[in-house]
């Protein structure tokens, strides 16, 4: 991979105007009608503080106007995008309006292909499953339904001149990607394409007093969520136990760090597990994704006893940069922010009433230190 560092740069000069790529993962499930079983991108579900833009529909053209300069002023290259289904209110979203907006040929995108729902038919916030021999349908596998997903990617959208491409391939982002099992199969039938593996995570059952005690206190949902992911991510190498890595993917990355309990010394295990995570993606011929984020806060959808990543002012965000800035393969220097917009989450660094436009400030200053 490192022959081809030096043409990789050029290219970020030639088409973005940098030396290092800035991703940002973006939410168009705004104004989405209420009834909506997918969850997600409805303001009443709560928020932790109040848009700039107040409770926007993203289909609107003044949203999408406002959304590419922002995204512009901080530096930020391309989206990547939360696709979700076929035909869905987000892929319209996306299809008919941003994509038909006069401005989207000026920020890149791609797709952050959410498994949960996409390859769970009846979702209502239960256990996903990702075994993609499991039927989704009566007559079709969720390996066969992903398949038709990304036959429906390049057919409308890997043609398009603003679908980021990497090594000349459309990137996908694949959420969840850690807990897939009997994709092998179906992974060899994908197009050309550069996938991003969404891997890096926390592995191992620690048992300590904390953590027996957070299992004591939480709830039965959450405490056995926890247990069924450490078992299930025993180790870097449980991984691959069904497919290997660098066979199908060209890339790993993290979406997002937060745990209920991990929150004591996050900074520090984040760095750790990003150093084991880069270290196992160059063994394997892959290249490494740092991600940061300037906060977590879920409490206005999950209750006031919710463990929170207090964004300490910008100072949590500028430590998060730099671990990112140590940990940036310089084989493919791109660093992924989390999130643009995801507001349910307390991680957008899109301006609020509270903050401004202080967050995409950082941002740019952040970028252009790294």
């Amino acid at each position: 991979m490192k022959t081809i560092t030096g043409i990789f740069i050029k290219i970020l000069r030639k088409y973005f105007s940098t030396d290092m790529l800035l991703g940002a993962y973006y939410y168009a499930w705004y104004g989405r009608p209420t009834l909506s079983m997918i969850g997600g991108g409805i303001w009443r579900w709560g928020y932790t503080r109040q848009p700039e833009l107040g409770e926007y529909n993203s289909r609107e053209g003044q949203v999408i106007s406002r959304h590419v300069d922002w995204a512009r002023s901080a530096g930020i290259d391309f989206f990547a995008v939360r696709w979700v289904d076929r035909e869905s209110w987000d892929d319209l979203t996306w299809r008919d309006y941003y994509l038909k907006h006069s401005r989207s040929s000026e920020l890149k995108f791609c797709f952050n292909y959410d498994a949960i729902p996409a390859l769970n038919r009846f979702y209502f916030h239960t256990f996903p499953n990702y075994d993609f021999d499991e039927l989704y349908t009566p007559t079709k596998t969720k390996g066969e339904k992903f398949l038709e997903d990304f036959d429906y990617f390049a057919k409308n959208y890997f043609h398009l001149p603003q679908y980021l491409k990497i090594e000349g391939k459309p990137v996908v982002f694949l959420y969840n990607a850690s807990a897939f099992r009997n994709s092998e199969k179906y992974l060899a039938k994908l197009p050309p394409v550069f996938l991003v593996a969404d891997a890096v995570c926390w592995s191992g059952a620690k048992i300590s007093k904390r953590n027996l005690k957070f299992l004591w206190e939480t709830s039965p949902k959450e405490a056995v969520k926890t247990i069924w992911r450490a078992f299930r991510r025993r180790n870097i190498e449980s991984y691959e136990k069904d497919f290997e890595l660098s066979k199908h993917f060209r890339a790993i990355t993290g979406y997002n760090m937060y745990s209920l309990n991990r929150t004591q010394n996050f900074l520090a295990n984040v760095e750790e597990v990003y150093k084991k995570f880069r270290d196992y993606a160059k063994l394997k011929n892959l290249y490494f994704i740092p991600g940061v984020m300037p906060g977590y806060d879920d409490r206005n959808q999950f209750g006031l006893n919710r463990a929170v990543l207090e964004r300490q002012e910008g100072e949590f965000y500028k430590n998060y940069w730099q671990i990112a800035r140590k940990c940036l393969d310089p084989s493919l220097p791109l660093v992924m922010l989390t999130t643009f917009n995801e507001w349910h989450e307390g991680t957008e660094v899109e301006p609020s009433r509270e903050y401004g436009e202080k967050y995409l400030e950082l941002t740019k200053r952040f970028k252009e230190q790294t």
